[in-house]
């Protein structure tokens, strides 16, 4: 099984709840990062208001994330 302490994810898309959706190969593993880890610290390309990401579009769900963190 995977543990984590910390799990540092990047997500494409986040709403400012902390939903994420992912591209491309991000799909693969960060889903199962954050779930496996203790703190969850997400790097996002685009944070838009709650309602703009599709529930079917959601990859990880807000109760998962701690810190969301805007890409500079």
């Amino acid at each position: 099984a995977l543990r984590a302490d910390f799990a540092l994810v990047h997500a494409f898309i986040a709403d400012y709840l902390g939903n994420l959706g992912y591209v491309l190969t991000a799909r693969n593993f960060n889903p199962l990062m954050a779930m496996a880890a203790e703190t969850v610290v997400v790097q996002a390309e685009n944070i838009v208001p709650v309602g703009v990401v599709s529930p079917d579009h959601v990859m990880t769900p807000a109760p998962v994330v701690d810190y969301l963190v805007a890409k500079g």
